[in-house]
C-alpha cells in the first residue's frame, strides 16, 4: 500500500518514549547531583577554589580519570538526550501523518462518488463508502483484491485503460455499462488518473491508479427523454402541416363516399360504402389526434358510452378481425358512461384492437369486461390471448417510440396516445402479461355524472 495510506500502528511507541524521557531525567539529575556534591566536598575540605584547583591539578592521573569520566557521563547523557529529541520528532510526524491520513479519509469517504484505489495490477488498495453502496461490496472485503475476482461486470479493459493513462499523461473517461443487459442496467462514468511517485521514498514505489465512478443512469434517461421530447415536438410541427395535405384529399374520399351511398341500392354495397366512410372519418381522427398528441387539448368532453365506442371500433375492424381469425367478446357487467372525448376514446381501443391482432398472428381471442372499479369508476379490462409481453419490456411498453415490431411495421406512438389520453381523462392504465400467456390492459375511467340533453346536443355534435 502506497506511503500515504498505510496506517502507521505502534502501540509501545508513547510508553517507550515516556520510559525514555524518565530515565535521562533521572540520569541528569543524579549527574548534576554527584558533580555538585564532589565539588562542594572538595570545596569545604581545599577551602577555597583555587586551592581545589591546585589539588585537583597535583593529584595527576586522578584528576584525568574524574575528568574523562565526566566527559563520557556527560556524552551519555546528550546521546541519550538527541535520541529522545529524534524520536519525538519522528512521533511528531506520524501524528501529522495520521491527522493527515484521517483527513484523507474523511474527505474520500464524504464524496458523492465512487472512488477506489487500485495498484497497476488491478489489486484494490483503497474503497471508499459510496463504492460500498454503488457496488454493493463492503470495504473489508474488497481491499488487496483483484478487480477483476470481485465480478463488478464493470465491461471495461482496465489494464488497456491504465495504459493509455500512462502513455497519455492524462486522465481518461469511459462511460460504462454496470451488470448484465436490461431494464436494471446502469451507467457510470468512470475517471482514471495515474498517480506517480516523485522522489525520494516514493520513487521505490510503482504507479497507482485512482478510479472515480458516477452513476449517471438517470441523467442518461433524462437526456434520452429529452431527445424523445424533441422528436414529439418535430412530430407535432410535421403533423400540422402533414393535416392540412391530408385532410383535402379525405374530405374529397369522404363525400364522393357519401355521395355514392345514395346512388347504390345494394345493402351489402351499402354496408361497404359506410365502413370506407367510418374509416375515412377514423383517419381524420386519428391526424387530429397525432395533433392532441404533440399539444394536449381537454375541449370537446362529454357524456360517452364506452360500450358503444367499443362496438363501432370493433365494427370498423370487423374484416381485419375476420381476416385475422380473432375472435371479439364483449362482457357489459354494468353502465359504462364516463365523461370524455369520443374521438380520443375511440383511438384508445383502436390502437390497443390494433396491438392485439399484431399479437396474434395465429388467430386467438380478445375479450373486453367492462366492471365496476374503486367507487365511482368503470374498469374495462382488455385482454387477449397472444404472444405476451417479456418483462424487460413491460415497463417500456407506455414510452414514446418504444416497439418491438419490426421495422416498418410500427412506430411506437401507439400504446403511449393510448396512456396519455387515459391519463387526460383522469383515469389509470395498467399492464399485466408475461410471454405465452397473452396480455390484459387494465383501463380506470372516471364516471360520468348525470347530464342533461342540452349538454348531450353539444356533445353529439363535437
Amino acid at each position: 500500500m502506497p506511503h500515504f495510506l498505510r496506517k502507521i500502528r505502534q502501540p509501545g511507541r508513547v510508553f517507550t518514549l515516556q520510559a525514555l524521557l524518565t530515565v535521562l531525567a533521572v540520569a541528569t539529575a543524579a549527574f548534576f547531583i554527584f558533580n555538585v556534591h564532589q565539588l562542594t566536598v572538595g570545596y569545604q575540605k581545599a577551602g577555597s577554589l583555587k586551592q581545589l584547583w591546585d589539588i585537583e591539578w597535583q593529584s595527576g592521573k586522578a584528576f584525568l580519570d574524574s575528568t574523562r569520566t565526566g566527559f563520557f557521563q556527560a556524552f551519555l547523557l546528550i546521546l541519550g538526550w538527541s535520541a529522545y529529541f529524534r524520536l519525538r520528532l519522528r512521533e511528531f510526524s506520524h501524528i501529522r501523518l495520521r491527522r493527515s491520513e484521517h483527513k484523507y479519509r474523511t474527505i474520500i469517504n464524504h464524496a458523492g462518488e465512487a472512488i477506489f484505489l487500485l495498484d497497476q495490477n488491478e489489486v484494490v488498495l483503497e474503497w471508499n463508502k459510496a463504492a460500498e453502496e454503488l457496488f454493493s461490496l463492503p470495504r473489508r472485503t474488497v481491499l488487496n483484491n483483484k478487480l477483476n475476482d470481485l465480478h463488478l461486470d464493470l465491461n471495461l479493459d482496465l489494464g488497456r485503460a491504465f495504459a493509455d493513462v500512462v502513455r497519455t499523461h492524462r486522465t481518461l473517461s469511459y462511460e460504462v455499462r454496470l451488470g448484465p443487459p436490461g431494464p436494471g442496467q446502469r451507467v457510470l462514468d468512470l475517471t482514471v488518473s495515474c498517480i506517480r511517485p516523485d522522489s525520494g521514498a516514493l520513487a521505490e514505489q510503482s504507479d497507482s491508479f485512482v478510479v472515480i465512478a458516477r452513476d449517471i443512469t438517470s441523467q442518461k434517461q433524462l437526456e434520452t427523454r429529452m431527445g424523445e421530447t424533441e422528436k414529439l415536438a418535430g412530430i407535432g410541427q410535421l403533423a400540422a402541416g402533414i393535416a392540412h395535405q391530408l385532410n383535402t384529399p379525405l374530405g374529397s374520399i369522404l363525400l364522393s363516399a357519401q355521395m355514392v351511398e345514395e346512388d347504390v341500392d345494394d345493402e351489402d354495397t351499402a354496408e361497404d360504402i359506410r365502413r370506407i366512410i367510418r374509416q375515412t372519418e377514423q383517419c381524420r381522427g386519428i391526424i387530429k389526434g397525432l395533433l392532441n398528441f404533440a399539444r394536449p387539448t381537454g375541449s370537446g368532453r362529454g357524456r360517452t358510452n364506452l360500450s358503444e365506442v367499443i362496438h363501432d371500433t370493433a365494427y370498423l375492424m370487423d374484416k381485419s378481425l375476420k381476416v385475422g381469425g380473432v375472435e371479439l367478446v364483449v362482457d357489459e357487467q354494468r353502465d359504462s358512461w364516463v365523461h370524455g372525448n369520443r374521438n380520443e376514446i375511440e383511438q384508445v381501443f383502436f390502437n390497443l384492437l390494433a396491438n392485439a391482432l399484431d399479437a396474434m398472428s395465429d388467430g386467438g381471442q380478445i375479450k373486453v369486461v367492462i366492471t365496476q372499479g374503486d367507487p365511482g369508476e368503470v374498469l374495462v379490462r382488455f385482454s387477449d390471448t397472444g404472444e405476451g409481453i417479456s418483462e424487460e419490456d413491460l415497463q417500456q411498453v407506455f414510452l414514446p417510440f418504444f416497439t418491438t415490431k419490426d421495422y416498418g411495421k410500427g412506430t411506437g406512438l401507439g400504446l403511449s396516445i393510448v396512456a396519455r389520453i387515459v391519463h387526460e381523462h383522469g383515469g389509470r392504465i395498467e399492464v399485466e402479461s408475461a410471454p405465452g400467456r397473452g396480455t390484459t390492459f387494465l383501463l380506470t375511467f372516471p364516471e360520468a355524472r348525470e347530464s342533461s340533453a342540452s349538454e348531450n346536443l353539444i356533445d353529439d355534435g363535437d
